[in-house]
């Protein structure tokens, strides 16, 4: 999105990039979600749950800004060619998020619900990367950074808080 280019080209490379997203998004969500389906055994649901209120802790102190941006190492990838390429690394990435997402559609113990949920985070996630790609320098530093932030520490308050109350 550096370079400069046409409205088309850009909603193209946008939308390469987000489909690579999902994909990664749902490829997890399938694997999770299979596991978490197949693993009956209650210790570990309950590690899992334990998992998840330190992701969400996680989320919660990366919401604040109190994470290194650094903890997000698909951004050395910013030089590949391929949108698809680039949009499916960052659907796979290790962020607060993503992780916490793992560990909370594990204990879903459902395929579906898992597949419908990272469906959901594509959808939230794609309404802050989709207006960053196409208006570039305007949001950075914006409205929809500060909502970003905020978003990241209520879900991080969400799984911490989801935890507790399933499993104690």
């Amino acid at each position: 999105m550096s370079q400069k280019r046409t409205v088309k080209s850009s909603f193209k490379l946008v939308l390469e990039f987000s489909l690579g997203r999902l994909a990664g998004y749902l490829i997890f969500a399938l694997i999770i979600g299979g596991l978490g389906q197949l693993v009956k055994s209650p210790l570990v649901h309950l590690v899992v749950a334990l998992g998840n209120i330190w992701t969400g802790i996680l989320m919660i102190f990366w919401g604040l800004g109190s994470l290194d941006k650094k903890f997000c190492p698909v951004k050395k990838f910013k030089t590949i060619k391929w949108p698809i390429l680039l949009g499916l690394l960052t659907g796979v990435n290790v962020c607060p998020p993503f992780i916490a997402s793992l560990t909370h559609v594990f204990n879903f113990q459902d395929v579906l619900q898992s597949v419908v949920y990272f469906l959901m985070f594509f959808l939230g996630t794609s309404s802050y990367i989709i207006p960053s790609a196409l208006l570039g320098v305007f949001t950075k530093g914006s409205f929809v950074n500060k909502l970003a932030q905020v978003s990241g520490v209520l879900v991080g308050l969400y799984f911490v808080i989801w935890s507790l109350v399933k499993f104690w």
